[in-house]
């Protein structure tokens, strides 16, 4: 921001002209922006839920699931990947107990519920700023925004979105009179921020800034200070990161960029270019406009621009090296308040009958572009790994927890530091098992076929051990061929000039490497497939010469 903002003394500023009421106008207008609100509102949770329908946990979830329940868990306090996010586990435990493994529907309302309050929280700003019809338009831009469909489908990001939601909604609370009951709601939207995620810094950052800048608000900083004091003492016992000034300049350019494509979400773009080109468009507008705002409007931008500033600044530090500038979890942020900077930046402009309607159409034709198309890819993609799931928990509870060793990695591609052991912990303790079934994984999805291969081979479905045996019935020697493996096992013996690697599939289309080496020349292995439920056979290949005998 270029406006110099210096600490206001005890002048009261003029107060602000009502924004004319946009088309349609009168009661009857804001009830029908209203109602349009609502259709906003209840069509985005059940296209939510219509997004969320098939899908499983995702990636970290997992562990939550089975690592942060029951008698030996963790404290709530410790923290989930370097957040404190104490409500988040506590909604997520007491929905998994209620619903069990399978009931993804349940597991969804808590992100719902946030996005919904995200958009109505969106419009009560808006509109006291530039009318209800702007304020519809401005919760639609939010809404639409498919570029950040990991917060539409993902139960676990409800504690970064509980986070921004206690921050807009701490903005509006200072929007009213300063009052006890404020002072009191404040402290509470602070700490539910601080322990819903790391995004909760930010926002109280942001908070603090827009106190600090009036002498009213400097008189009630302790409803920043008091739950950020808390904080301090849950870091002092509980607290890690990965912030590292290490590599700054990786940071800051990861940050720009992170930036940027928020930027983009605005108009529905996903390339880079797009977005940081709006996005210094936007701060040449924001830096002129923040000369001829009230000085209300000046503090809470600078308090808004805060946020941001501080979001980046604290992501780049600690995510440069691990997560992707683009990544969809962090567009909601940076969306959220660069429309609220927007709003602010508009503080006194008279709005015509037009405006909403413009609002809204540039918000409609910003879903017709990639957000569009992301939902529909993001959603792609988090069934494909659900399915790559069900059909690696099906092949693990196929051989049963007595022959899985409890520290096997069940699926590491799909789902990684999940363990056997506290798996089979889980589907014992909770209802519900989201694998498939082992009559429906022969006809399960391809990829899933594929993933249930590789979690049997490397949990020893198809055991491996020397070949302790004297040969038996002998079929002829395998030159680059490949056939089932008898329930009595295979004996093999690479050819004398180069090593072999063996290879076997189940049910899938794809091979998956036998052992963790290949057999040097000359050497001989056994080959067991263990019994289960289900009569089909291993197919084992052999790309190079090898005798191949029955045991």
């Amino acid at each position: 921001m270029s406006a110099t903002l210096r600490p206001e003394t005890d002048a009261v500023d003029p107060p602000e002209p009502a924004p004319k009421a946009p088309f349609p106008t009168g009661r009857r207008g804001d009830l029908l922006w209203q109602l349009a609100l609502f259709v906003l509102l209840a069509g985005t949770a059940a296209f939510m839920f219509h997004l969320a329908r098939g899908l499983t946990f995702n990636l970290d979830e997992w562990i939550v699931v089975t690592e942060r329940r029951g008698p030996g868990a963790p404290s709530l306090l410790e923290p989930h990947n370097e957040h404190l996010s104490v409500l988040l586990l506590s909604v997520f435990l007491g929905l998994l107990r209620i619903g069990g493994l399978d009931d993804q529907p349940l597991m969804m309302v808590p992100l719902v519920l946030l996005q919904v309050a995200l958009g109505a929280l969106l419009f009560v700003v808006a509109r006291r700023r530039l009318g209800a019809g702007v304020g519809v338009g401005v919760a639609a831009f939010a809404m639409v925004c498919g570029l950040a469909y990991e917060n539409f489908l993902i139960p676990g990001q409800a504690g970064q979105m509980l986070s921004i939601v206690a921050g807009v909604a701490a903005f509006a609370v200072l929007d009213r009179p300063a009052d006890r009951r404020s002072d009191r709601t404040l402290a509470v939207l602070m700490a539910v921020a601080l322990a819903s995620s790391g995004m909760g810094i930010p926002v109280l950052i942001g908070v603090a800034v827009e106190l600090l800048l009036t002498a009213e608000g400097r008189r009630r900083l302790w409803v920043v200070g008091v739950p950020f004091a808390l904080y301090l003492v849950w870091y002092l016992f509980y607290g890690v990161t990965r912030a590292s000034t290490d590599e700054i300049a990786l940071s800051v350019i990861w940050a720009w960029t992170a930036a940027g494509h928020a930027a983009g979400a605005l108009i529905g773009e996903r390339q880079i270019e797009p977005g940081q080109d709006l996005l210094i468009l936007l701060l040449v507008v924001l830096a002129y406009r923040a000369f001829r705002v009230p000085r209300a409007g000046r503090v809470r931008m600078a308090a808004l621009a805060t946020v941001l500033v501080t979001f980046y600044g604290l992501s780049g530090l600690s995510r440069h090296d691990i997560a992707p500038a683009s990544s969809s979890r962090y567009l909601t942020v940076g969306l959220v308040f660069l429309l609220l900077l927007l709003v602010e930046a508009a503080r006194g402009w008279r709005v015509r009958a037009w405006v909403p309607w413009v609002v809204i159409f540039l918000a409609l034709v910003s879903l017709s572009k990639d957000n569009k198309l992301a939902f529909r890819e993001g959603r792609g993609i988090f069934l494909e790994r659900s399915e790559d799931m069900r059909g690696s928990l099906a092949a693990v509870e196929l051989l049963g927890r007595d022959r899985v060793a409890p520290d096997f990695e069940i699926a590491p591609r799909a789902a990684p530091f999940l363990l056997a052991g506290p798996w089979f912990d889980a589907i014992d303790a909770l209802k519900g098992d989201p694998a498939y079934t082992a009559a429906q994984l022969p006809r399960a999805p391809a990829t899933a076929r594929n993933f249930a291969d590789d979690t049997l081979v490397r949990a020893g479905g198809l055991a491996l051990g020397p070949a302790a045996s004297a040969p038996g019935r002998c079929v002829r020697p395998w030159a680059g061929g490949e056939g089932p493996v008898p329930a009595s096992g295979l004996r093999v013996q690479a050819g004398p000039a180069q090593r072999l690697t063996l290879r076997a599939r189940r049910f899938g289309d794809q091979w998956v490497m036998v052992g963790l080496l290949s057999l040097p020349p000359g050497q001989a292995v056994e080959l067991h497939p263990r019994r289960d439920a289900l009569a089909a056979a291993y197919v084992l290949q052999a790309p190079h010469p090898a005798r191949v005998c029955r045991l």
